[in-house]
């Protein structure tokens, strides 16, 4: 913990070198800011561990700072603290609005401070854990569509489709970025198929066809052990899920495919179509939406989003 980074940030230096002694004598590495602005600036040039930020400052408040970092993906799961004299009610508040993890009262309490410091950068330890795991598995995918000449660039292609998709429909930031998530492991159940399945040139058997569409529970309980991917688990699960009931593996129909996984299952029809296969050779994007255009007619896909997808996919090709 002690090779851990901190960004102290406060406009009077006699505070900020009162936390960087505390702080110091137990090990951490320390960094200072003097305003809210310019930590939004390091903080993104190179994200520290934990962020102590006082509220009042010029140019750029700690309450705005904080709320600019929390959104942002390279800091949002960096834990922020609020170092303030403000005590009332409506301040706390506003400071859980903004997306703060903490909150220390000035003056500060040397024990008090040592302690938070030490839960959150233990949580944090945690986090990073969680990230690295779910960065293995984003490998392992890559690699398995980096096998394949026919799949390669897949499940980025969807990932950057889906999301695109989301945000179009007016899903918030955090659906979307988890669609992208998901589009990256959608396919990573494919770690237990058959190869010879997956690169057969003529149609499977009944059998291999049963074998392959195993992929997505296998995916689905690959990622199940890791709490970060709880979000994404549906999505994983369901790709291969259709509006009218006839997808796999559990046959949802209708509005018990929610928006999200909609948006998926297009993206992934999409690049399919418009990828080579080792049964067939990729289709025009023009040929693409005529077939899902029609299939949405008769209500496999969602007709709106077909439409919404092909108005947007021209710019991400």
């Amino acid at each position: 913990m002690s090779e851990c980074r901190i960004l102290v940030v406060d406009d009077l230096a006699e505070n900020r070198e009162i936390l960087v002694d505390l702080l110091g004598a137990e090990g951490y590495i320390l960094d200072t800011a003097k305003d809210g602005a310019e930590a939004v600036e390091k903080a993104l040039a190179s994200p520290p561990d934990l962020i102590l930020m006082d509220v009042s400052m010029p140019r750029l408040t700690g309450f705005e700072a904080c709320r600019r970092l929390k959104a942002d993906e390279r800091t949002h799961l960096v834990p922020i603290v609020l170092v303030t004299g403000l005590v009332a009610r409506e301040d706390r508040i506003q400071g859980i609005a903004a997306g703060c993890d903490d909150f220390l009262t000035k003056p500060v309490d040397s024990e008090q401070l040592i302690a938070r410091t030490r839960n959150l950068l233990r949580t944090k330890s945690l986090v990073d854990e969680l990230e690295q795991a779910e960065n293995v598995l984003v490998s392992l995918a890559n690699a398995l569509d980096a096998k394949d000449n026919y799949t390669r660039g897949h499940s980025e292609r969807v990932a950057r489709y889906s999301a695109a998709l989301g945000a179009a429909v007016g899903l918030g930031r955090i659906e979307c970025r988890n669609l992208r998530r998901a589009g990256l492991l959608h396919d990573i159940g494919k770690i237990g198929t058959n190869l010879e399945y997956l690169h057969k040139p003529g149609p499977l058997t009944t059998e291999e066809y049963a074998e392959v569409k195993k992929h997505p529970v296998v995916g689905y309980e690959i990622c199940r052990p890791l709490r970060t991917m709880a979000p994404l688990l549906d999505l994983i699960r369901g790709h291969h899920e259709r509006l009218d009931g006839r997808g796999y593996p559990d046959a949802l129909r209708g509005d018990a495919v929610p928006v999200p996984l909609r948006c998926l299952t297009i993206a992934d029809v999409y690049d399919a179509i418009t990828s080579d296969r080792s049964y067939r050779k990729a289709l025009p994007r023009d040929r693409a939406f005529k077939i899902m255009s029609e299939e949405a007619s008769t209500g496999m896909w969602d007709a709106r989003l077909v439409d919404l997808f092909f108005e947007k996919v021209q710019h991400l090709d």
